[in-house]
Parts: structure tokens; C-alpha cells; sequence
């Protein structure tokens, strides 16, 4: 499921049972932080929490807002800043060391969100906007569609893995003419020579980023020679043995190192171990923070960082 489809359904469920909420918008981060601008978290009156936009920490403590913040209906941008060693006596304990910079928009039946709609094939552009201007702009990617091939007891782990991590997986257990259109990822699992030949062949022809074969690389080649004319691009595309080598042979692990390399070929990534990192995880997204700082409960304005901005008060949390 597209990460936005289930921030589609929070606000339909909480409209629905005529309850309000928060829409929760990553619009800018700084440093190392759970999640990137775009990201969403839909939190009901009610303190229901749908989409991650930290390790679950920031949306325990705007839960413990929402009744005020939806009484107010002030749309409002707050900064989490974990930046801060200080937080770890007296903060929410976040551990990214980042500052998080979050449009916060109160919703009800009668002023439902502003939502993008979800991408079906092809990615698209989306804008947010915050007393007259521009705080966010995005592009959407379509939902993730990978083929699996194969009657096996191993087809299913993969599609298992790709559904987790909001990809949609359709096993194929018939391979007469297939049609791939709308698959960025084909797994060919059919354990069985000639019907490879023919699935790669089809794959080739879609337009799949990923094309992934089992078995030794000398049985890859082997297709590839019975296929004939063979195009760098084919070659690139063609991914046998697949998966990386994270070690396993349970049909569970190796769904998972199949899926990782998807994942790092999606992603144009080295799948590398992170801690061999040098510079940050994420390419940065710096922005300047020109509003509130909510900095572990207590608010306050950038510009007059001895005057607290008027915040609901919350039990255990310091004035």
C-alpha cells in the first residue's frame, strides 16, 4: 500500500467517525532526522496516530496536543530540534540529533485536508502552502509494483517482503504472454530453464528497472546466450544471481536480500553498510527555520528566544 493511501484512509476513518485531527507535514529538516520533508502523520483528537514521521516519539508528544491544537484550529509550524545533548535529561529522548520542522493542520468534516492525491503510474507534483507561501514542494512517486514468477513455496516471502515496505507484489503462476506494463521489478522464480528464457525475454522488452533471476550466474548466461542479441541495458537490468549477500538460505531470507537489492537499485544506493558512511545518510535538506521552535515542550519564537509562544500545557513537561 502507497504510504499515502493509509494517510488517506486516517482521515477518511476519523471523518467518518465525525471526529477531527492533525495533518502532521515534514516541510524541513535539519541534520540527521527519522524522516525527510514529505513525510505525513495523520493524529486524531482521539491521540490514534497514522504515518511515522520520527521513531514515534514526536507523534506521542503532538498526540498529547492534538485536543488543544483542534480546539484552537490555528494551523501552526513547529520545530522538534533534537539537536541538543540537553535533551536526553529533560527532552522526548530523540536520538537523531536533527530539528524537524512540521506544518501542523487541524481538520474536521467540515474543513477536511488539503491531501495529494495518490500517484498511480506516473509521479507527480505537489505543492504546500502556509499563510501565503510556499513551505513545501515535492514529487510523488507512484507505488512500487513488483512481478514474482514461480509456483513455489519461495514466491511468496518475496511478495510478503515487497507488500511490508508498501510495494504492491502480484505472484504470476502462469507465464503464456505476461503482461508487465505498470511493473518496475520482475523476480523470475520459475525454477525451470525454458520458461526463463521466455520471461526474461518479456522482461527486457517492459520497461522493469530490475530484472531478477535465480540460480548461479553460468545459468544466467546461459539464457542470455539463448536469447541472442543482448544490449548493454539488457545486461544492466539483468540481475542473476539475485539479491545481495546478507547471508541465509531459508526462503524468508532470501526474499529479504531480493528485496534489498530491489530496494538499493530503486534507490540508486551502494547498499553499503551505513557506518562506512562518511558524510550523512540522507542527501541534505537544509532549509533556514524562520518559525516556532517546539523544542521538547516548551515553545518558543526564533526571534525573541525569551518569549514563549502561548502552547497548551502538558503534564510532566517543564514551563
Amino acid at each position: 500500500m502507497h504510504e499515502l493511501q493509509r494517510i488517506h484512509e486516517a482521515v477518511g476513518a476519523l471523518l467518518g467517525a465525525h471526529k477531527a485531527g492533525l495533518l502532521v507535514t515534514v516541510i524541513g529538516t535539519r541534520g540527521s532526522t527519522y524522516r525527510r520533508p514529505g513525510a505525513r502523520s495523520v493524529i486524531g483528537e482521539d491521540g490514534s496516530v497514522t504515518g511515522a514521521i520520527s521513531g514515534g516519539c514526536v507523534e506521542r508528544d503532538i498526540a498529547l496536543r492534538a485536543k488543544a491544537w483542534v480546539a484552537d484550529f490555528q494551523p501552526r509550524v513547529v520545530t522538534y530540534d533534537s539537536s541538543s545533548t540537553e535533551d536526553i535529561v529533560f527532552g522526548l529522548g530523540l536520538g537523531c540529533r536533527g530539528k524537524i520542522e512540521m506544518l501542523v493542520q487541524p481538520f474536521d468534516a467540515a474543513h477536511p485536508p488539503a491531501l495529494p492525491p495518490i500517484p498511480r503510474h506516473e509521479r507527480l507534483m505537489w505543492t504546500t502552502a502556509f499563510e501565503g507561501r510556499v513551505v513545501l514542494e515535492e514529487e510523488i512517486e507512484p507505488q512500487r509494483a513488483v512481478a514474482v514468477f514461480g509456483r513455489g513455496p519461495d514466491t511468496e516471502p518475496v511478495a510478503n517482503v515487497a507488500n511490508a515496505i508498501g510495494w504492491r507484489a502480484e505472484i504470476f503462476q502462469s507465464w503464456d504472454e505476461p503482461d508487465l506494463r505498470g511493473f518496475h521489478a520482475v523476480v523470475i522464480m520459475t525454477h525451470n530453464f525454458l520458461h526463463d528464457v521466455a520471461l526474461v525475454q518479456a522482461a527486457f522488452a517492459s520497461d522493469a528497472e530490475y530484472i531478477g533471476l535465480l540460480g548461479p550466474k553460468s545459468r544466467g548466461e546461459e539464457i542470455l546466450t539463448q536469447i541472442g542479441v543482448v544490449t548493454p541495458d539488457m545486461r544492466h537490468r539483468l540481475h542473476g544471481p539475485a539479491g545481495l549477500d546478507l547471508g541465509g538460505e531459508t526462503p524468508e531470507a532470501i526474499a529479504l536480500s531480493i528485496v534489498a537489492e530491489i530496494q538499493a537499485i530503486f534507490h540508486d544506493s551502494t547498499a553499503e553498510p551505513l557506518r562506512e558512511k562518511d558524510g550523512p545518510i540522507h542527501d541534505p535538506a537544509e532549509k533556514d527555520f524562520g518559525f516556532s521552535i517546539l523544542d521538547f515542550g516548551l515553545a518558543r519564537n526564533r526571534e525573541n528566544p525569551k518569549s514563549k509562544i502561548q502552547n497548551p500545557k502538558l503534564p510532566g513537561r517543564p514551563e
